[in-house]
């Protein structure tokens, strides 16, 4: 499976799905409220889910991990009503590195790493 690297501290990377279906500006800002629940207190599991609801430009999410258990939910708008967002997207982690990707794309990846 071939992933494209984004960042190199943590090592992220992203799947062919997340790259097909995802604008980068969105996968960014992802990104960064993941590198914020730390300075909130919140430790990041090996899965967080995102949850995304959207119409048009208008797009409601919510953010979920069991544990350590966390939820939290947001609006925002996209820049523009073309973009349009995949309804869950899921952050897997494994050892130092994350990995965006779809839900249909976990299981290989879990393959693969081995968890």
């Amino acid at each position: 499976m071939m992933s494209s690297p984004v960042e190199q501290r943590p090592p992220r990377l992203l799947t062919p799905g997340i790259q097909e279906q995802t604008p980068a500006y969105f996968c960014r800002l992802l990104w960064h409220y993941i590198d914020a629940l730390p300075m909130e207190g919140v430790a990041v599991s090996h899965e967080l889910h995102f949850f995304i609801r959207q119409e048009a430009c208008h797009c409601r999410l919510a953010c979920v991990q069991d544990g350590p258990r966390y939820h939290h939910r947001w609006d925002m708008q996209l820049f523009s009503a073309t973009d349009l967002l995949p309804t869950e997207i899921i952050v897997y982690t494994v050892g130092e590195r994350q990995i965006m990707c779809l839900p249909e794309e976990l299981p290989a990846l879990q393959a693969h790493y081995g968890d």
